[in-house]
């Protein structure tokens, strides 16, 4: 039987404190403003310089706490390496004030940096495409400005990303901390995301892929309706399994915790338990909009129903590609799905 859940520590480092949490890794916590509120990022002292996972999203107050633990902990060495795990804000958001402040030189995936450029400019605030998207759902007309703010608005979090990278690519490795980190792609939660394993520290830096108490936020997009990001994240998370039982993960969200294997079995679960929802609430045709409400009955702001509907989706393609829902478009324009009969 797999290993159980087991956090590595009880304590939680204040915001613009610096613990070290393994030999050589820094664990600073940073506050986010949304109920998510906090996300871990990673410093790691090489030789001739540091290196930074991570950033937070771009605010005065995030900054202000860089400026403060920077100016305490480099020792007079540069900042010369920031690796960011994906494109999202609290991820990179920082990013380009980072490397233009400190003078670090950006390591990310291909299609992560690509996805931060085109979100950080402000490319993706398309309002057709969403709109489009959330009327397929069935969502009220009146409110299609509050289902898209999430997108419309979500440059804000970023300065630009930087304009050069060098890629992180399956199987690359980069040097931080004076070893050697193995970088394993996961998909799901975004589109190229870099874990970072060091097999002599036995540490994993995981992002987003894998978390101790939450599931990532697995959802199809406006921009590509057509994705299967479930399966995407249920396969790739398999690559993680030859890790070792006794690995030490530092994920983005909550704390250090071991048991690995138990944690991609509970995904699993959980996941095929959502499909069960969705398929068994599809024995009638039901729009994306009745099928959220089916999965997320509780009472959700627009920023919520947002992440609700997306994830909706995610479960409803996984089950069309397995060909047991079939779609119709109706002919108000709404998007219906009903169980297929065996």
């Amino acid at each position: 039987m797999a290993q159980q859940i087991e956090f590595f520590t009880e304590y939680i480092p204040e915001p613009g404190e610096v613990y070290e949490i393994s030999p050589g890794i820094l664990w600073i916590r940073m506050p986010l403003p949304f109920k998510l509120n906090h996300i871990n990022l990673w410093l790691l002292e090489d030789d001739d310089g540091w290196a930074m996972v991570d950033t937070g999203i771009n605010d005065d107050r995030t900054k202000d706490l860089w400026r403060s633990i920077l100016g305490r902990v480099l020792k007079g060495k540069p900042l010369s390496k920031l690796v960011c795990t994906h494109a999202h804000p609290d991820h990179i958001g920082l990013g380009g004030w980072v490397c233009d402040e400190y003078g670090a030189e950006l390591f990310i995936t291909r299609e992560e940096w690509a996805f931060g450029r085109v979100i950080s400019t402000g490319v993706l605030k398309d309002k057709k495409t969403y709109d489009d998207f959330f009327l397929r759902l069935g969502c009220d007309k009146a409110h299609l400005n509050e289902y898209g703010e999430h997108v419309m608005t979500a440059e804000q979090l970023y300065c630009s990303v930087p304009h050069r990278y060098q890629r992180l690519r399956e199987g690359s490795t980069i040097q931080m901390g004076g070893k050697s980190w193995e970088v394993i792609v996961g998909l799901g939660h975004s589109n190229e995301h870099a874990c970072l394993y060091c097999a002599d520290l036995n540490v994993l830096i995981a992002g987003d892929q894998v978390l101790p108490k939450i599931t990532p936020t697995i959802m199809v997009q406006a921009n590509e309706p057509e994705a299967n990001p479930l399966l995407d994240f249920l396969e790739s998370n398999e690559k993680l399994r030859y890790l070792p039982e006794s690995v030490t993960i530092l994920p983005s969200h909550n704390r250090p915790f071991r048991g690995l294997q138990a944690r991609l079995d509970q995904y699993s679960a959980h996941h095929s338990e959502r499909l069960d929802v969705v398929l068994g609430a599809c024995d009638e045709p039901r729009s994306g909009l009745e099928i959220t409400n089916i999965l997320f009955p509780q009472d959700l702001d627009f920023h919520g129903m947002y992440f609700a509907t997306g994830e909706a989706i995610a479960h409803i393609r996984y089950l069309e590609n397995e060909r047991k829902l079939s779609r119709t478009n109706d002919v108000d324009g709404i998007e219906r799905y009903c169980a297929i009969k065996l």
